[in-house]
């Protein structure tokens, strides 16, 4: 009986070693980094020295995107920070994710936020297909003066 026993938890534990050996490894985190943000994504293409970069990761699991945006030399202090969707490279589209009020006003920088993506403002499937943007206005371009499209792929 004791043998028995012996074989049957050696038998299970080779069958956990082996399932867990086959199964693909997924933490459920995807992410970008360096995503570029500048006047040439803007609709109406902006002219401007600006430029910026900004590192996405999505957690699939909790629904959070947390992104880190650097900008330089915009043409001033900015007046209004966002992220946009739906739509494509080349289109605009409405706020989804206001961030301005905890923006720094400064025209280099650097910040850090989360966001729940919550299937109403923000959605899953359009987030991994990269239907949403990023942007920074200032008061010489209320419009925007650099944009990122927020891309996965």
């Amino acid at each position: 009986m004791r043998n028995i026993s012996k074989t049957l938890l050696s038998l299970s534990i080779a069958t956990v070693v082996m399932v867990a050996a086959c199964q693909k490894k997924d933490d459920g985190v995807v992410s970008k980094k360096a995503l570029p943000l500048s006047g040439a994504q803007e609709v109406p293409v902006k002219t401007t020295e600006a430029s910026g970069k900004v590192d996405i990761s999505y957690n699939k699991s909790n629904h959070m995107l947390t992104y880190t945006v650097s900008w330089s030399m915009l043409t001033g202090t900015p007046t209004g920070s966002h992220i946009h969707g739906t739509a494509p490279r080349g289109m605009n589209a409405g706020i989804k994710h206001d961030f301005f009020s905890l923006f720094p006003k400064t025209t280099s920088g650097t910040f850090t936020n989360s966001v729940l993506i919550d299937g109403v403002a923000i959605k899953e499937d359009s987030l991994l297909n990269g239907f949403y943007y990023m942007n920074i206005h200032t008061a010489m371009n209320p419009g925007g003066e650099i944009r990122g499209q927020l891309e996965f792929k």
